[in-house]
């Protein structure tokens, strides 16, 4: 799991400077890099916390195994603000410009100020930093052992029992502190999901990568309520709980990393200059409201394509009568003229 988390904060390092690096570019400047940036610096801190949940009795001390406790527990609280936040921020300024264009289409053509962005993620910062501060004034996280009942030792010769102990870090209100946190972070995520469904259609010249920020969010709320009651439960198993813990954080991370880095390093590799860029970008395209106009169109141009067919074959089955017509005119005309022609000749 270190070797893991160390290629993800490598890669995560290496997109930083391609973030900074091309800045200019228009696929990178209307993503908000910095934001971006905000979002790939809370991936390394939950890929650092990676580091903090391996360590245990037998590299640390009892004594320093606390502060351990708080360090993992700020890391991982803080780290998923950042860069759930970032992705949080970016779809709720999506929903906000689709909601407002409604009634004032002018919106459309305005830009995204950035302080509205980081703000909202400075909002969420804040209210981590109460809860986390609080809780470590008031009731710390302390190191409590757990222990199991007395096992055989692995060779018979040996006259001992052996007891299996475990450590936890704990507070004395540790379930209250947890139900704070997990209900905050699953009003934020149920909120982040609402929004990324409801703007799952809708693309945006001002925040061009919505909706594989949406995408993103959808595997990040997911596997986290998939992992926190599951590490509850199996809370007592250390191995199976690091393992759960920490690819649930990996694949998190890598997964939200490939969504919305992946189309812009093709994107630059494909076009290396901006003015191609301009003509060809994937990520830019119509608003939900002119896709259904669009689709109205093609679905009347259909209608009007049919209704034409069928006229041009009740034109021809018109004309094929005619010719019929005037078909059998001419034979019930020929015999006419030579009985005609006979009573002259008598006469």
């Amino acid at each position: 799991m270190c070797i893991l988390s160390s290629v993800g904060i490598i890669v995560a390092t290496l997109l930083v400077a391609f973030n900074i690096w091309n800045k200019h570019r228009r696929v990178i400047q209307s993503s908000h890099p910095v934001c971006n940036t905000i979002m790939l610096f809370g991936i390394v801190v939950c890929l650092t916390a990676v580091f903090l949940l391996g360590l245990d009795g037998r590299f640390v001390t009892p004594d320093v195994y606390p502060i351990i406790c708080q360090t993992r527990a700020w890391f991982l609280t803080l780290g998923f603000t950042l860069s759930f936040g970032a992705m949080f921020s970016k779809v709720w300024r999506v929903h906000r410009l689709t909601t407002k264009a409604k009634s004032d289409p002018k919106v459309r053509m305005k830009k995204v100020q950035p302080w509205k962005l980081y703000s909202m993620v400075s909002g969420l910062l804040s209210v981590d930093f109460i809860i986390m501060l609080a809780w470590q004034l008031q009731d710390p996280l302390q190191r409590r052992i757990e222990i199991f009942p007395l096992e055989s030792p692995a060779s018979l010769m040996d006259d001992v029992m052996i007891r299996p102990e475990l450590e936890h870090c704990e507070s004395q209100h540790n379930n209250v502190w947890l139900s704070v946190i997990y209900a905050y972070k699953g009003l934020v995520m149920i909120f982040g999901l609402f929004l990324g469904y409801e703007t799952r259609s809708l693309k945006v010249k001002q925040i061009n990568d919505s909706r594989y920020v949406g995408m993103s969010i959808y595997n990040v709320v997911i596997l986290c309520l998939i992992t926190a009651p599951v590490t509850m439960v199996i809370a007592s198993q250390q191995d199976a709980s690091f393992a759960f813990v920490s690819l649930a954080i990996v694949f998190c991370c890598f997964l939200s990393m490939a969504l919305i880095f992946v189309p812009k390093v093709i994107e630059v590799i494909r076009h290396p200059k901006d003015k191609a860029e301009s003509k060809y970008n994937p990520d830019v395209g119509i608003s939900k409201e002119d896709e259904e106009k669009y689709q109205k169109l093609i679905r009347e141009n259909e209608d009007l394509i049919l209704l034409i067919a069928q006229k041009e074959d009740k034109i021809k089955l018109l004309k094929d009568r005619l010719a019929e017509k005037e078909a059998g005119k001419c034979n019930t005309l020929a015999p006419s003229s030579i009985t005609q022609d006979t009573r002259d000749e008598r006469i």
